[in-house]
């Protein structure tokens, strides 16, 4: 017997079970959707955006016409009683181009007038400092760079960089390493206040990061470099700077050769630490 109750609602469960039916067999576009947090929206993988194409150039930079002769580095008696520096004032700062006769010219500055928004990861830019002489004889970094200092003596240097206006020189105990960031371009000296003002390197710091400096055997190379057409430089203290026009492609490396030459003696400038920070040097 059946209760008088369930006898009830037997017409609801029909109609419940009707219902249902209905909505199964509803098309999907029609169910209500789950809604996805903000969060999760969010946390979806993107495609990168794809990088900028970039290519290269390279080349090599000689020096040509006729080589200066040494030039003799006056040394006093004071200096003289300094280990190295005789040594040093007669052969390696008597001769500022480092080879006797013309060919390829190692140290070379070559920059691109190129821009791009992002950086290159920082160039560690080393000057080693000896008994009596620096090393290299030029030094060229970007603002993005960073300028190293290393004493490969016993001797103690007082660093000190002119050109970056009211700087303190520092000293530079023997195997220890200085880090300097330059906060603009131009033309710098580093010396050590403690030595002749003949030891010297001059510093170009860059207004970007698209430069090279030669090998040994006068090879550069400059990579990165936003498609199109560009203005090169390449300059060396006591020439005259030369300019080029590159074309760079995609994936290329283009080929680009300067051939610099020796201003006459009349035309350079003396050394000498400026009060600031000069024009820039292309």
């Amino acid at each position: 017997m059946t209760h008088p109750i369930a006898r009830d609602l037997r017409p609801f469960r029909l109609a419940a079970a009707a219902a249902l039916s209905t909505w199964l067999a509803l098309p999907g576009c029609n169910r209500p959707t789950p809604s996805v947090s903000a969060d999760a929206a969010t946390a979806r993988p993107t495609t990168p955006a794809p990088a900028a194409a970039t290519g290269a150039v390279e080349g090599f930079v000689r020096l040509t016409g006729s080589v200066p002769p040494p030039q003799p580095v006056v040394i006093d008696a004071d200096v003289s009683r300094m280990r190295g520096c005789a040594e040093s004032a007669r052969g390696y700062y008597a001769n500022p181009f480092g080879i006797t006769a013309p060919g390829l010219l190692p140290e070379a500055l070559v920059t691109v007038d190129a821009h791009s928004t992002t950086p290159p990861r920082p160039r560690r830019r080393h000057v080693t400092f000896h008994d009596c002489s620096i090393e290299p004889r030029i030094m060229a970094m970007s603002l993005n760079d960073v300028l190293v200092m290393h004493a490969s003596t016993d001797a103690h240097h007082l660093t000190k960089v002119d050109g970056m206006g009211a700087t303190i020189a520092q000293m530079l105990m023997p195997n220890e390493d200085q880090e300097k960031h330059l906060s603009r371009p131009g033309r710098y000296i580093i010396h050590s206040v403690l030595f002749p003002r003949w030891m010297q390197t001059p510093l170009v710091v860059t207004p970007n990061w698209f430069y090279d400096q030669t090998d040994r055997e006068g090879h550069y190379r400059v990579e990165g470099l936003p498609v199109g057409t560009h203005t090169m430089h390449a300059w060396f203290p006591g020439v005259g700077p030369v300019d080029a026009t590159v074309t760079v492609t995609a994936g290329v490396t283009a080929r680009q050769d300067f051939a610099l030459s020796p201003l006459p003696p009349s035309a350079v400038r003396p050394p000498g630490p400026p009060a600031d920070a000069g024009p820039i040097i292309p």
